[in-house]
């Protein structure tokens, strides 16, 4: 992996460790005598939410892992209560209702305008496409919700859709101080008027579709000086009011009035070379050995002082 190979690059001695499941996890912990675990695991096939506990459960066998902690992933997870929580820091997000499994859609609250509905726990854009995008309450936002209950047993966030910009802001920690990197721009451009403007499940994984080709990063973005340092400020607030650590993504898009709203964070987001972190990185003139060097230091300052040393 990109990973190991910045590791031998770097002289850092490491072995591999594949994962099927999370109960595979503490033997694998057990019989290993390292102390820092650098965390790849985005997810499980049969619960992809485990993906969660694997830090809590490296910090239970002694050992410190790299990215966020378990109380963060599981935050940041649910977008509903992350919502709340960012709101109740003062910062801007989109005024969602939710709508649990089995209740009914609520007459009152909604969004006016175009709406997206969304898995309030899921990750990578799952169950997002055109038919998430509804432009008023009737059968079609009906539709939309049932789906969500149906597909993934949980509540269906029902949003804004704000605007036709959208942002990924990437975020490094190194030592004890965390730095925007980049701030990069989804390009719609190609988009017609009334195609929807998102980042739906074939933008991200479907190479051979209209969505997954016309979609490029634009880094930095095209924003004002003005925007540019409230969108930092704001990425970094969400940074600390979430409690995130070693690196993170910050997903905004501008409103009307070209605010930037923030839609989710994205803890331990994918590093992977054709990955927008990876993009960002090299942006911001970091290579990616400076990366993992940083985030594998920062795990160490996270063991107790008997089992630190100083690393190349």
């Amino acid at each position: 992996s990109v990973v190991a190979s910045a590791l031998a690059r770097l002289h850092i001695p490491f072995r591999i460790a594949g994962l099927r499941a999370l109960a595979d996890l503490p033997a694998t912990l057990g019989a290993s005598p390292e102390r820092i675990v650098f965390n790849l695991v985005e997810g499980f096939h049969l619960r992809p939410v485990d993906a969660c506990f694997v830090p809590a459960v490296c910090e239970a066998f002694d050992k410190a892992s790299t990215g966020n902690d378990s109380a963060c992933q599981f935050l940041a997870l649910d977008k509903w209560r992350t919502n709340a929580v960012l709101r109740e820091a003062g910062l801007r997000t989109p005024a969602g209702v939710l709508v649990p499994v089995g209740a009914a859609i609520p007459k009152h609250g909604l969004p006016r305008g175009a709406m997206i509905v969304k898995p309030v726990c899921a990750d990578a854009s799952e169950g997002i496409d055109t038919g998430s995008v509804v432009q008023e309450n009737g059968p079609a936002l009906l539709r939309a919700v049932q789906r969500v209950h149906r597909r993934f047993g949980q509540g269906a966030l029902i949003e804004p859709l704000i605007g036709r910009r959208e942002l990924n802001v990437s975020v490094l920690q190194r030592g004890h101080t965390a730095e925007v990197v980049a701030i990069a721009e989804i390009d719609f451009s190609k988009f017609a008027a009334d195609r929807p403007a998102i980042v739906d499940y074939s933008a991200k994984w479907m190479e051979e579709s209209f969505e997954y080709q016309n979609t490029p990063r634009i880094i930095p973005a095209n924003l004002s000086r003005r925007q540019a340092r409230e969108v930092a400020r704001m990425t970094l607030a969400a940074w600390h009011t979430l409690k995130c650590q070693d690196y993170a993504r910050v997903d905004f898009r501008l409103d009307d009035r070209d605010r930037p709203v923030i839609l989710e964070v994205n803890p331990n987001p994918d590093i992977s070379p054709e990955g927008g972190f990876a993009a960002a990185l090299k942006a911001g003139d970091i290579r990616f050995e400076e990366f993992v060097r940083a985030v594998v230091r920062n795990a160490r300052t996270r063991l107790p002082g008997k089992h630190r040393r100083r690393l190349p």
